[in-house]
């Protein structure tokens, strides 16, 4: 009989405030911010040491995603809504009337259609399962919940393929 056992983990490190806007979205339209919080839930099997992965090894990868996002503007770089005109100093995004121009340092572009906090929580899942994907052989999936203030969440799920 084989036992899957799931963890947890949600920590306060694992957050971050981006600025983002919603083309089509009525009032998300413009631009405007969220503060984030992420809760990563991996399943699989014990392995020899009775885990299924040490929180100390997986809990740096999840605040590193975390940072990468945090206190930046969120630009979905597959949106074909919009036009994009990228340098090494800025980013200006054009789309129906309104025209945003950003430092280059204050954006990341995502490889996403649109920056909705669906599309951020498998954005993060993928990230996340990258990793593990690499270095347990054991997990069998991972969950991420991306909590968009404290009122509405977006959840993930991926099968993991080890490498």
């Amino acid at each position: 009989m084989t036992t899957e056992t799931k963890i947890r983990i949600s920590r306060g490190e694992h957050q971050f405030a981006s600025a983002h806007f919603l083309i089509d979205m009525n009032q998300c339209e413009r631009l405007h911010g969220h503060n984030y919080a992420v809760t990563v839930e991996l399943g699989g099997s014990k392995g020899a040491d009775s885990t299924i992965i040490d929180f100390h090894s997986v809990n740096p990868v999840i605040k590193q995603v975390c940072q990468t996002l945090d206190h930046r503007i969120l630009i979905a770089k597959e949106d074909e809504r919009q036009e994009l005109d990228i340098t090494d100093e800025e980013v200006e995004v054009r789309f129906k009337t309104k025209r945003f121009l950003f430092p280059r340092s204050d954006c990341v572009l995502l490889p996403l259609k649109a920056t909705t906090v669906e599309n951020l929580s498998a954005y993060v899942a993928v990230r996340l399962a990258e990793w593990i994907s690499k270095e347990k052989k054991n997990i069998r999936w991972l969950k991420v919940e991306i909590m968009e203030g404290a009122a509405q969440s977006a959840i993930s799920r991926i099968e993991i393929k080890p490498v």
